[in-house]
């Protein structure tokens, strides 16, 4: 039975190689590709929405606290994670069909909001923090090797994600099922981290010391720079006014990037630590995947058409965390955001 599916499967993946598309114009215009997009002789606007379902990974999110416990033979080093959730977010967008070429350009925004938690606790006071304003409460000369312990702490993390592109492509067939659809722009936008920790209980007592402390610290990032790409569609199924494809899309960018950061710890007795970080202009890049299944629907005799996408996108923003750690130093963790998008496309 399985070797007669997997037989089927072969002989409609042949088929579609050979299927020929009805959006295949007879007239290319002269040009050495024939266009693969919508009424690829004439001009026109394509409108796009989308929804995506992210989940957020950065490397120095894995141990923003210590529990260190003690026995009589043995000590453990436990390192608590940030747990970022599934969460929605939106890209929108515009896009102008030229007749000049058969070139096409696009501009669309894409916005994403997460938030990770975490708490921790032990009896012991044995919860140690890994935020440098920690280390100089009550130790403004820094000395020793951590700053006080605590029975328990909690954190609030978030992220922003605001970035724009534009790009300049065009689309064609360079063979029956076959499209490739190479570009070039500019990707720009800003990407905001808040870390909220709270720190209760420390282990030294007396009326000159506090209770409850919290640690805010702040990484912020702007940036702007070139990005080009390739997007591909394998043709499935061609119908009258129906299509199904598998498509790939990637992409990268190098923007020249700007951060500034923010570290203030107070607690209940009006302590203040105040650490200060430096801005850092410098390079930033980033790449992306989306891969996934696209089907494509022509209706009012092929004067309009309407498209849905589905599939896998990651986008792997490198160095992206950068403020200074107790633990870690100078950080240079990169930021993964990934998950399920959904696209819908109006082209008119």
């Amino acid at each position: 039975m399985k070797i007669g599916h997997l037989a089927s499967l072969f002989f409609i993946f042949m088929a579609s190689l050979n299927a020929e598309p009805s959006s295949v114009q007879e007239n290319s215009n002269g040009l050495p590709n024939p266009s693969a997009r919508f009424n690829p002789t004439s001009r026109g606007f394509d409108v796009f929405a989308g929804l995506i379902v992210w989940t957020a990974k950065e490397v120095s999110a894995d141990c923003w606290a210590e529990v260190i416990t003690t026995d009589n033979s043995s000590t453990s080093n436990d390192l608590q994670q940030i747990h970022f959730g599934w969460d929605p977010g939106l890209r929108v967008g515009v896009g102008y069909r030229m007749e000049h070429d058969q070139w096409d350009t696009q501009l669309y925004y894409t916005w994403f909001y997460t938030r990770g938690e975490d708490h921790v606790s032990e009896r012991s006071g044995g919860v140690h923090s890994t935020y440098l304003g920690n280390f100089y409460v009550g130790n403004p000369l820094g000395l020793g090797l951590s700053g006080p312990s605590y029975q328990s702490a909690s954190i609030d993390w978030t992220i922003r994600f605001n970035i724009f592109d534009w790009e300049l492509g065009r689309n064609f067939w360079v063979s029956k099922s076959l499209s490739l659809r190479p570009f070039i722009g500019v990707k720009g936008g800003w990407i905001d981290q808040f870390i909220h920790s709270k720190w209760k209980n420390p282990n030294r007592s007396g009326a000159e010391f506090f209770n409850v402390g919290v640690e805010n610290i702040k990484n912020n990032f702007w940036g702007i720079g070139p990005a080009a790409g390739i997007n591909s569609a394998w043709l499935l199924f061609a119908g009258q006014s129906q299509f199904f494809s598998l498509f790939a899309d990637f992409s990268g960018a190098i923007m020249w990037g700007h951060w500034s950061f923010s570290d203030r710890f107070k607690n209940d007795i009006h302590q203040k630590v105040s650490i200060d970080l430096q801005d850092i202009n410098s390079g930033a890049s980033m790449v992306r995947v989306f891969m996934g299944f696209k089907w494509d629907g022509d209706f009012s005799q092929k004067h309009y058409r309407f498209s849905t996408k589905l599939g896998y996108e990651m986008q792997f923003w490198i160095d992206q965390l950068q403020f200074y750690s107790f633990t870690g130093g100078r950080l240079n963790s990169g930021l993964t955001l990934q998950g399920g998008t959904l696209e819908f496309c109006f082209n008119f």
